[in-house]
């Protein structure tokens, strides 16, 4: 089935390879194959992509002329090795990392293949690349616009729909009655991956956003909710080596309930900042309502005092404390997070 991107890429390349064919020009190809490099992802992303492709391009151009018109009279092999040895050294000083690649082919093309025509060849290659990496940004903008800043968002949601069921889980296993309820887990790995994966399109972002992009409240928001939710999925794994206990005192089954409740309560809090997030907004409102911990979680301090507590083994106490604590770590991430959020949307 043909999805969107592949729809759009398609009819821009067309367009393109229509209006080389209405001019005449020769060479009209390489629109075509400057779409087909650039369209793969975002608008920020065709960005640098183009970016790269363009700067290849020159840089490539300019080695050509100057290699061939020095070292023509060397062996071919020679002197292309000593071209494209330049064109590596001068791409990674200006950052390139695929633009390179695009030089490469131009310094082999053009000294095997039109070196007889080079100052006209040249200037169309760079024509068609620069027309290419036009339509397909105006095409990522106009036709089913893909932003990077929509994705990095809907990545977070992800992010934490699943740490929703994860808690959810987690909160079903402190009763044994439940624990086959706890069905839809993702493990720490899991969760540490979904995050890296929302990580991974930032720099699409940073490229939509123009100047001083760390200044942008975008870039701001996310940081927050990259570094609540870095929180979030560290309490999975410190869950994950806590094991709950069983067959425990009453007054211990009751902290259990304690830390069930507001796990569930922390799920369904998560679940509230999926829905915000996939808002179609440029940037989503926080909850209205600051976190509300339930009244089992808040009345534990006494329940502590509770000297019916030393009738627990030693070793399930330490264990009951270290999950209480990364529970509590865990909501005052979320309560962060909410302060952080609210704070940024305030001064915008």
């Amino acid at each position: 089935m043909i999805n969107r991107n592949a729809l759009r890429t398609a009819l821009t390349a067309g367009l393109g390879n229509g209006f080389a064919t209405i001019t005449g020009l020769a060479d009209g190809q390489y629109v075509a194959l400057a779409v087909l490099s650039v369209s793969g992802g975002t608008y920020g992303g065709a960005i640098e992509l183009g970016r790269q492709r363009l700067l290849g391009t020159v840089l490539g151009s300019i080695l050509l002329l100057i290699g061939y018109e020095c070292l023509h009279t060397l062996p071919l092999a020679v002197g292309l090795a000593i071209t494209l040895g330049c064109l590596r050294l001068l791409g990674g000083l200006l950052g390139l990392k695929v633009g390179y690649k695009v030089g490469g082919m131009i310094v082999v093309m053009g000294w095997l293949v039109h070196e007889g025509n080079l100052a006209t060849w040249i200037p169309l290659r760079f024509f068609w690349t620069a027309l290419g990496v036009l339509l397909t940004l105006l095409s990522l903008r106009l036709f089913w616009p893909a932003r990077g800043i929509s994705l990095c968002f809907n990545r977070y949601a992800d992010l934490f729909r699943d740490l929703h069921h994860t808690y959810l889980t987690l909160a079903a296993r402190l009763n044994p009655s439940e624990a086959a309820a706890g069905s839809t887990f993702s493990s720490y790995r899991q969760l540490r991956a979904t995050l890296q994966n929302a990580r991974s399109q930032r720099p699409a972002l940073l490229q939509e956003l123009g100047n001083q992009p760390s200044r942008h409240p975008a870039t701001l928001l996310l940081n927050s909710l990259d570094a609540s939710a870095s929180r979030l999925v560290t309490m999975v794994r410190g869950m994950e080596r806590a094991v709950p206990t069983t067959h425990d005192p009453q007054l211990v089954a009751r902290l259990h309930r304690a830390e069930a409740d507001l796990l569930n309560c922390m799920a369904q809090r998560l679940l509230l900042w999926e829905e915000q997030l996939r808002v179609p907004l440029v940037l989503s409102r926080p909850p209205l309502q600051p976190l509300q911990a339930p009244q089992s979680w808040v009345d534990l301090g006494s329940e502590l005092n509770d000297p019916v507590a030393n009738s627990a083994a030693l070793d399930r106490l330490e264990r009951i404390a270290t999950r209480l604590l990364i529970c509590r770590q865990a909501e005052q991430a979320i309560r962060d997070g909410e302060a952080s959020w609210r704070a940024i949307m305030a001064r915008n």
